[in-house]
């Protein structure tokens, strides 16, 4: 090859290897701006759901099976759907974990709703009490004047349903932990064999099929703020 041929053809290769370079560079920088943008977009988008679950009045710390979490108990029970399908794995992540704390949480989160929802619902006073049956269904004093109204209101609104029933749920299984914490600090004192199998058949009440559980009650002042009992005892 001459050597005009030559630095032909390297000015050639040269120009369309810049061309090239040049051509995926555009592209390169355009790519990154556009994963800026949306990086960008993502870090605003997230830093304003920081700042209204920090303004947010029901925004409380709870205990769930995947750690501590800041939740919004006004949208918690109104869980988001995947194709018409509450996500099981969200759902698992978020379950609230049996404990005094959650119990308190809910119960200062209903206190600050349920007036409203009374009020919403036309429904001029709380009821007394509310319970909860083995079957899950809602128990009212049989002299409570709105009780098709209230329960009415609880089938058009689940959210506030299914806080209450979790709320009676919660405090149930911490009233039951709690009456076992007896059994559980003397059994982790005993000596011997001998000590621990006096310690269990002093609690055997505990492990019997028929034992009875402390009855919770779900009481409300006549605005609707609502306090929590076992077996007649505050619990929180």
């Amino acid at each position: 090859m001459s050597i005009q041929a030559s630095t032909y053809t390297n000015t050639v290769t040269t120009a369309a290897y810049t061309q090239t370079a040049t051509k995926l560079t555009a592209e390169n920088v355009a790519e990154t701006l556009s994963r800026s943008t949306d990086t960008a977009n993502r870090d605003v988008t997230f830093s304003q759901q920081g700042r209204a679950l920090a303004s947010s009045d029901s925004v409380y710390s709870m205990s769930t099976a995947g750690g501590t979490k800041s939740l919004d108990l006004s949208t918690f029970f109104s869980p988001p759907e995947l194709d018409g399908v509450i996500s099981l794995e969200l759902a698992a992540q978020n379950l609230l974990l049996p404990s005094a704390a959650n119990v308190k949480a809910l119960q200062a989160h209903i206190s600050s709703i349920f007036p409203g929802f009374l009020s919403a619902n036309g429904i001029a006073e709380a009821p007394a009490y509310m319970r909860f049956d083995d079957a899950g269904q809602l128990v009212l004093p049989a002299d409570y004047a709105y009780a098709e109204e209230l329960k009415s209101a609880l089938k058009d609104n689940p959210a506030m349903a299914r806080e209450l029933q979790t709320v009676n749920a919660l405090a149930s299984h911490v009233a039951a932990i709690q009456e076992s914490e007896p059994f559980r600090e003397e059994a982790a004192g005993a000596a011997n064999q001998t000590e621990l199998d006096a310690i269990i058949k002093k609690y055997s009440y505990l492990f019997n099929d028929n034992r009875t559980y402390p009855e919770i009650a779900l009481l409300f002042t006549k605005d609707g703020t609502m306090s929590i009992t076992a077996d007649n005892e505050p619990m929180v």
